[in-house]
């Protein structure tokens, strides 16, 4: 024989006692209330968030040169879309900053470790100055911001005549105004010399002839934007 549920009596519906099973589904809704309110909150809270001086920051970057061609992204998808333009885009892991650092005089070069669908891969170069600009323009912003970063605050152009123009890689009669190449080289404190690209300390830039005529050329590696998005801050 199946037992039958007790039903309450008129007298204890009355009384404003309540049962075990009761109480346990009020702590229940009490406590999935909480935790809803606290699943927004949190998000909430992290978009009053900015960065501040110190803070740790992973972003994810696009740089670009001043005709806004990416050269360097931590977008898989930026780089597959200029690939399929015949163009050469740098791919790196999203990158660490910590805002407002600037760069030492004996940090010249900042390496990023980039590469470009695994055929050419190594050190992509950051000038003081792009490294510069990426720190100071991360102030401020908030988690998922995005927010365009100017970079060209020096230029990093290099002549040559037409007997140098071998030490770049380049056919002097074969080059044109606008082409743009990979370069692997040495990079000092003057940044209009590069030498040495045998040297076993080199870095990636991807230049673009400016300027030519009969007797020199001109090669600019110098970039203009970055597109900047903050992916999360861990304060200092």
């Amino acid at each position: 024989m199946v037992s039958k549920p007790k039903t309450r009596t008129p007298e204890e519906k009355g009384s404003g006692k309540r049962t075990k099973t009761q109480i346990a589904m009020l702590v229940f809704g009490v406590l999935f209330a909480f935790l809803m309110v606290a699943s927004y909150a949190v998000p909430a809270m992290s978009a009053f968030k900015s960065v501040k001086p110190g803070d740790s920051v992973l972003v994810d970057v696009t740089i670009r040169d001043d005709a806004g061609i990416p050269v360097l992204t931590t977008s898989q998808q930026i780089q597959a879309d200029e690939y399929a333009k015949n163009r050469a885009v740098f791919w790196t892991p999203s990158m660490s900053l910590i805002a407002g650092a600037e760069s030492s005089d004996d940090t010249f070069i900042h390496p990023v470790q980039a590469s470009i669908y695994n055929s050419v891969q190594g050190d992509f170069g950051l000038l003081p100055w792009e490294m510069t600009a990426l720190t100071d323009g991360v102030l401020g912003m908030r988690e998922m911001e995005t927010k365009k970063v100017p970079l060209n605050t020096e230029v990093s152009a290099i002549t040559v005549g037409a007997d140098e123009s071998d030490r770049l890689g380049l056919n002097f009669t074969q080059v044109n105004v606008g082409d743009r190449f990979i370069r692997q080289m040495t990079i000092t404190k003057n940044a209009t010399v590069f030498t040495d690209p045998a040297s076993s300390i080199s870095y990636f830039r991807i230049g673009k002839v400016t300027q030519k005529n009969s007797e020199n050329l001109t090669v600019d590696f110098t970039y203009g934007t970055a597109d900047v998005t903050v992916r999360s801050i861990t304060s200092a």
